[in-house]
């Protein structure tokens, strides 16, 4: 009788260990992590000739029109960020600032989120001299071309020297 319950005994270890390994298996192979592939945004990168021209600068501001379905960052560097915190729209000497717009699009990740999708402009304005007016030069697409139509530069520059600085909590 002992001899019959060991052997029982036995058996459904057997079975029961059997059976773990291939439920494991089943989940080794049956998942895919597909969601690495998605999780960095090739389309809203920026071409490798724009992308040096942010290094150093700060994100000022962030923006989302829902109309125009677009979403745009604002960089600075730190004499804009001084500038902006004096809540003052007159450029100094050495200020840089790019604005940066995408088209928005559906999050793959996420049911009923957007997120930056092409690249439709990338806007420097910057003073270099106060003796000059500031330079303002935008680059449309990921095609990295300088657009040479200057209708309608004054609305951008003033929008871009309207930005306000964005709240941040402290810790």
């Amino acid at each position: 009788m002992i001899t019959y319950l060991l052997f029982q005994y036995n058996n459904n270890m057997k079975a029961t260990h059997y059976f773990t390994v291939i439920i494991s298996l089943f989940f080794l192979f049956g998942c895919s992590d597909k969601t690495s592939q998605k999780a960095l945004n090739e389309e809203a990168s920026l071409p490798d000739g724009l992308r040096d021209k942010v290094t150093g600068l700060q994100v000022i501001n962030s923006s989302i029109n829902t109309k125009k379905q677009t979403t745009s960052l604002l960089y600075g560097n730190q004499k804009a960020i001084k500038r902006i915190g004096e809540n003052s729209t007159v450029m100094k000497e050495g200020e840089k600032l790019i604005r940066i717009t995408w088209s928005q699009k559906a999050d793959p990740n996420w049911i009923g989120a957007v997120i930056p999708g092409k690249l439709i402009s990338f806007e420097t304005l910057e003073l270099l001299s106060e003796k000059e007016n500031p330079r303002y030069e935008k680059i449309e697409g990921n095609s990295v071309r300088i657009k040479k139509d200057t209708l309608g530069n004054g609305k951008s520059i003033k929008l871009i020297l309207n930005q306000e600085m964005a709240i941040i909590p402290n810790n």
